[in-house]
């Protein structure tokens, strides 16, 4: 991991660790980095496997748009997912006097996951809809006086996508989609002063508080070669976000030559690209009452990379730093991520279909670039699900999933930070969740029949 670098002499003081904690993301437990796929109970119940070729009913618009058409009339449908995440970093420093320091245990808590789809259908070819998500956030908290807490006390990142879609149904066999995203991005971050807390200066804080709202696209098709089987490709685009906000710190004097702080204040401003995917999907009938259901989904998470955070407005006190003044980081280096899925669904009844699916799922993050804000890694998620229609109108999904960690490292050599701290720290990460997910769709309108069966 790279160390942070600064143009201006006041950013070697600890203060440099607020702004550039922008760049350390969010705690995101159920997704590459601090990304989120829990956007549909019926989906969760086969790991998402056959998403994009519409295994998730309405919310398949979620990943392609295109499956719209699958939808017959006016329907509107609501999931809620309840993640029970466990992260935990246990300290492993060799050296005193981080080795004497506590490990923090969970750092990350439980999270309600809202999401909610509508769609209604024009007519035999045009279909146009609405989806509401949250497919970045959670948060991580590392409590003073734990060993990683030197190093990143909290981090909260939270979003809201808004995406207005249409799609058209060219004939029985290929329907296209396109939606537009409206997204609103936040992130909230609080830091210890490491140097004051290892140096004998006491204790000093600053938090950094940044929102924006960005735009971006989504894109599809849905194929039907042939009777039975389905093929989906989604495109979610890149979303640019130009975060404004403010960072903020207390401090005091370190016993270190030429360091001296003060209380502090600024407005700041820092780009954040936020990366695209691409998600592709099958179904294929094998039976009257079985689907084989398989997905690959690619996270181009490799955008993110570097963050610069500028000085917007004049500081407080005023002549620290100059207005306009750029601070470069260089931290993450994520890598692209990658989750592979397959799954079935078996209809029990005319009432009753069951779901199960499993999925690997590569992390962009690696004992390379992981830190002490975020324990990512690759992982392994198990799956089961069912959805119960009551009548022509109405259809509840529960399902729920495991999901298995790799255990990783992480390593913050002394002097690797800025400003160089005497003393690093490494740790062994360990990691597990479970998610319950419910679900709701209805239609308002009589079902005389479907434009394209379900199957």
């Amino acid at each position: 991991m790279k160390k942070s670098v600064c143009n201006s002499v006041f950013f070697k003081s600890s203060l440099l660790a607020g702004v550039c904690a922008l760049t350390m993301g969010g705690g995101s437990a159920f997704a590459g980095a601090f990304g989120l796929h829990e956007q549909s109970a019926e989906a969760l119940g086969a790991s998402f496997a056959g998403v994009a070729a519409g295994s998730g009913g309405l919310s398949a618009m979620f990943w392609n748009p295109a499956t719209l058409t699958q939808n017959g009339g006016f329907q509107v449908s609501t999931s809620g997912s309840l993640l029970i995440p466990y992260m935990s970093d246990k300290n492993t420093t060799a050296a005193a006097p981080i080795s004497a320091l506590p490990s923090p245990g969970n750092m990350i808590s439980p999270v309600l996951l809202p999401a909610g789809y509508l769609s209604y259908q024009i007519n035999d070819q045009f279909w146009v809809g609405l989806s509401l998500n949250t497919p970045f956030g959670l948060s991580t908290k590392n409590p003073v006086g734990t060993a990683p807490a030197l190093w990143g006390l909290t981090t909260s990142v939270f979003s809201e996508n808004i995406t207005p879609q249409i799609a058209y149904r060219l004939n029985d066999w290929i329907s296209i989609g396109a939606g537009l995203q409206v997204e609103y991005f936040e992130v909230r971050e609080t830091n210890q002063d490491a140097s004051a807390a290892l140096l004998g200066g006491g204790f000093a804080a600053d938090t950094l508080k940044g929102n924006s709202w960005g735009v971006g696209f989504t894109l599809g098709v849905d194929l039907k070669p042939m009777d039975g089987t389905d093929i989906g490709i989604g495109y979610r685009s890149q979303v640019r976000e130009g975060l404004k906000g403010s960072l903020s710190a207390v401090a005091n004097v370190l016993p270190l030559p030429g360091v001296f702080l003060v209380p502090f204040s600024a407005s700041v401003s820092a780009p954040l690209t936020l990366p695209d995917s691409i998600s592709v999907g099958l179904r294929q009938r094998i039976t009257p009452t079985f689907t084989l259901l398989a997905g690959v989904e690619w996270t181009d998470w490799s955008r993110v990379q570097t963050l610069t955070v500028t000085t917007t407005s004049a500081t407080s006190p005023a002549g620290i730093l100059a207005t306009g003044t750029p601070i470069i980081v260089d931290q993450l280096k994520y890598k692209d991520g990658w989750m592979f899925s397959l799954g079935g669904e078996y209809k029990w009844s005319d009432a009753i279909t069951l779901r199960a699916g499993g999925a690997y799922e590569i992390s962009p993050i690696s004992n390379s670039n992981r830190d002490v804000r975020l324990l990512d890694s690759n992982r392994v998620w198990l799956s089961l699900g069912a959805s119960y229609k009551v009548s022509s109108k109405l259809k509840f999904d529960i399902s729920y999933a495991h999901i298995f960690y790799a255990s990783g490292t992480v390593n913050i050599p002394a002097g690797s930070t800025t400003p160089a701290l005497p003393l690093g720290y490494t740790g062994a990460s360990s990691a597990r969740g479970d998610v319950i997910s419910v679900g709701l769709t209805y239609r308002f309108d009589d079902p005389v029949k479907a434009v394209i069966a379900k199957y």
